[in-house]
């Protein structure tokens, strides 16, 4: 079934594994070091886009980033820091937003004071037109729903699947977990919604940002071409 991105979005979201910074007295410290990884880029902050906003201490701060007109943001927190990109229209928009967020992950990881991040996970939501319209995206969820227990049948190299139209897949030796979900679209003008999440964990592998990011958009490929879509 030949299908196109109308849309799709990628989220990062990172959970320490205990709330602590190693050189950070106040959040405000945090501000320059993001400056300059974007800086360095090429990517010019507007003066208000980067603040420390919810309280006056470390313990109840945040430093937040909003870069064209908020379609990409950024957050970091005592408890961890999350990054989001929407309505990537393009490779390039994709590629880009990756290396944004590995750009925020590495000036934000600087400043911790316990090592790797307990969770971290990526997240594209995509939202695509296919030929046939609704009609054709319902009968293709019809037929994925309610699976039973399931042998890897995306390839993406899970050791145990379960379904409900919502897949969850696990790879114990590599310590990821996969999420996904296949359902109607909501978004106008579109027909299917496709949802692949991954959670690593510390040990898992793969074990670089660039990498999990390589990852999650492998196991996209692999889901996409493993139900039937041709996408463009």
């Amino acid at each position: 079934m030949d299908a196109r991105v109308a849309r799709l979005d990628f989220h990062c979201d990172v959970v320490f594994a205990r709330p602590a910074f190693s050189r950070v007295a106040s959040f405000t410290q945090i501000i320059e070091p993001l400056y300059d990884a974007f800086d360095a880029e090429g990517v010019r902050i507007p003066s208000d886009a980067l603040c420390v906003e919810n309280g006056n201490s470390i313990a109840t701060a945040k430093v937040s980033l909003s870069l064209s007109s908020g379609l990409q943001t950024f957050e970091v927190r005592l408890d961890g820091f999350e990054a989001h990109f929407l309505d990537l229209r393009s490779p390039q928009a994709v590629e880009q937003a990756k290396q944004f967020a590995m750009l925020f992950d590495n000036a934000v990881s600087h400043f911790l004071s316990d090592g790797l991040p307990d969770r971290y996970t990526i997240t594209t939501p995509t939202w695509l037109t296919v030929d046939g319209g609704y009609d054709a995206a319902e009968a293709l969820i019809r037929r994925l729903g309610w699976q039973p227990e399931l042998n890897d049948p995306f390839r993406i190299g899970a050791q145990r699947v379960t379904s409900q139209a919502t897949f969850t897949c696990m790879n114990l030796a590599a310590n990821w977990t996969a999420s996904i979900k296949i359902e109607r679209s909501q978004l106008p003008d579109t027909h299917l919604f496709l949802l692949v999440a991954a959670e690593y964990r510390q040990g898992s592998s793969p074990e670089k940002f660039v990498d999990r990011a390589e990852h999650v958009a492998g196991i996209w490929r692999s889901v996409a071409g493993s139900i039937g879509l041709s996408v463009s």
